[in-house]
């Protein structure tokens, strides 16, 4: 009967005409990056020598310029000094893809994104389209990008690169003349022929995490097209295209790259992801100091989970090709934390409520409910807007999951806890919430009491 059905739906397509295939995207590939919530950004190129200063003057941002790795921008360097000067000094030789992708997999990260190509124009990968490029510009003479991809095949980890196509300072200068375009055949070729390397000579390319896309919509939509032709499966950043284009007509985009190190301010439908500095600058900056707690980070993934958005956590290797002592300390408590805790952030989706409350907010993954309290409150977790008492509610760092007592309050949808006068854990102690089904009650009011960024809103178009 299966096999029937089958042919027959397939005989019904067969008369459908081209236009209704169109409408319907598979988005199978998303599977894998939905559940993931949570990811690594590396900032590393030949703009983390200088660590934001030149001649003397300091560029980053906690010095209120741009941030460190936009430093052949802001302190005016030609494309021919900037080269001379920093190319023959690329030579981390402390760099360990191994101990990299073990770094990120113990802070419970699910896949790694890093820049192949910035806007300074080089290239950390083999490539045959420039010479501006880690094989051939540095002494190094190692490919970074095969590296790192080989590593996270052996660890499984989703690997992806960031890639610079509209701005290139090096190759097609800062384009105030360009008017939107990507100027010349030329340099759409060098753009063509990094993809074609980036998505054929490193495995399974997971993300291609495009940045800073220009007006013109057909070359977008020629990069995004190519990107399927040669592999399916990678998600695409909504980056590939200008933000003033509006959400219709991002026919490639796979998810919304919310502002950098932007905290929703609500509930967002769809796939949406934030990025997220650690401290003030993007690349590697010797003097900013600026550093978000432990605690500070957590609170930004979780609220970001909450909100329905995936988290993508940036670090700064060192020229050296190490990662700083304090991103290796915060990585390993936010690991410590994710043992614990990964269940209320992967595979969840946004809080049942649209709303927060004083102790923190929800997030959701079937018929559980995960409050994580990040203001503990010794007399008890109260909260409205789900329609039913929780059939069981326990710590979730509670291995025995002994069961807390919980009060439902029928006339006025308010669910009371009772918890005991210390928190389980001050950066966030989440407690499960076992239902027969997640009902909200479509008539609850509240507030949206958290924030740690300016927030973004659905139509930010």
């Amino acid at each position: 009967m299966k096999k029937r059905t089958s042919i027959i739906s397939l005989a019904l397509m067969a008369l459908m005409p081209l236009t209704a295939f169109s409408q319907v995207k598979d988005d199978s590939h998303m599977e894998w990056w939905r559940d993931a919530r949570y990811g690594m950004f590396i900032h590393w190129g030949l703009f983390s020598i200088p660590g934001g200063e030149w001649m003397g003057k300091d560029y980053g941002k906690e010095s209120g310029g741009a941030s460190a790795e936009w430093l052949m921008h802001s302190a005016k360097i030609s494309g021919a000094e900037y080269r001379k000067t920093l190319a023959p000094k690329f030579n981390p030789t402390e760099f360990d893809a191994e101990k990299w992708v073990s770094t990120a997999k113990a802070a419970g990260m699910k896949y790694i994104v890093i820049t192949s190509k910035h806007h300074d124009g080089f290239c950390m990968f083999d490539t045959d389209a420039t010479d501006y490029n880690v094989m051939d510009a540095t002494p190094f003479k190692r490919d970074i990008i095969k590296e790192l991809a080989d590593e996270c095949a052996k660890q499984d980890m989703k690997f992806g690169v960031y890639y610079s196509q509209f701005k290139d300072w090096y190759h097609r200068g800062n384009g105030k003349k360009n008017k939107g375009t990507l100027t010349t055949p030329q340099y759409l070729e060098l753009v063509k022929k990094n993809l074609d390397e980036l998505l054929s000579n490193y495995g399974d390319m997971a993300v291609l995490w495009f940045d800073v896309g220009g007006g013109n919509l057909e070359e977008a939509n020629e990069q995004g097209a190519r990107v399927r032709e040669l592999n399916p499966k990678t998600v695409i950043c909504s980056r590939l295209y200008s933000r003033q284009v509006p959400k219709k007509d991002q026919i490639y985009a796979d998810f919304e790259s919310l502002p950098d190190r932007t905290i929703a301010s609500e509930r967002m439908e769809g796939d949406n992801e934030t990025c997220m500095t650690m401290r003030h600058n993007w690349g590697y900056d010797q003097d900013d100091d600026n550093w978000k707690s432990t605690k500070d980070i957590i609170e930004r993934m979780v609220l970001s989970s909450a909100r329905g958005v995936n988290f993508l956590l940036n670090v700064a290797p060192t020229p050296q090709g190490t990662f700083a002592p304090e991103e290796i300390e915060r990585l390993a408590e936010i690991g410590e934390w994710m043992k614990v805790n990964g269940d209320s952030i992967y595979g969840t989706h946004y809080s049942p409520v649209d709303f927060d409350f004083p102790w923190g907010a929800m997030t959701q993954k079937d018929q559980t409910v995960y409050l994580h309290v990040m203001k503990w409150n010794p007399e008890s977790i109260e909260f409205n807007g789900l329609v039913g008492a929780p059939t069981k509610a326990y710590f979730l760092a509670d291995e025995k999951r002994e069961a807390l007592e919980v009060a439902y309050d029928a006339e006025k949808h308010v669910t009371r806890i009772k918890v005991p006068a210390e928190a389980l854990d001050s950066k966030d102690t989440v407690i499960a919430l076992e239902y027969g089904e997640v009902k909200a009650d479509p008539n609850a009011k509240g507030e949206y009491l958290w924030s740690k960024s300016t927030g973004v809103k659905h139509d930010r178009n």
